[in-house]
């Protein structure tokens, strides 16, 4: 109910914006609203995830991170895989970055 209540002005805006039968596609047809609506992170949630370097499930305090190559690693790993410097190699291709520029993500 808290969440339909953060999101309800966000859908009346956007259903007076877009006229009946003026979007390209229904709404149910796509199974996706046509705008973002940012509920808070109260209300986001993911489901279980294990980091493929160190098989350790997700938790608040080792969340799932996008690195920017586009890979999906814990942080914990990431930031075990910088050897001497900051910079690291993905451990699936060969593309290097910074754990600064790694982000956490929610599925």
């Amino acid at each position: 109910v808290s969440a339909g209540a953060l999101a309800l002005p966000t859908l009346i805006k956007a259903a007076r914006i877009v006229p009946p039968g003026g979007q390209t596609r229904d709404w149910q047809e796509t199974g996706q609203l046509p705008v973002e609506i940012d509920l808070g992170e109260k209300f986001q949630f993911h489901s279980i995830f294990a980091c493929p370097v160190s098989r350790d499930e997700s938790t608040r305090d080792n969340p799932p991170m996008i690195l920017p190559c586009g890979h999906v690693l814990c942080k914990n790993s990431i930031n075990r895989l910088p050897k001497g410097n900051s910079r690291f190699k993905c451990a699936y291709c060969p593309s290097e970055q910074t754990p600064a520029n790694c982000q956490r993500i929610h599925f």
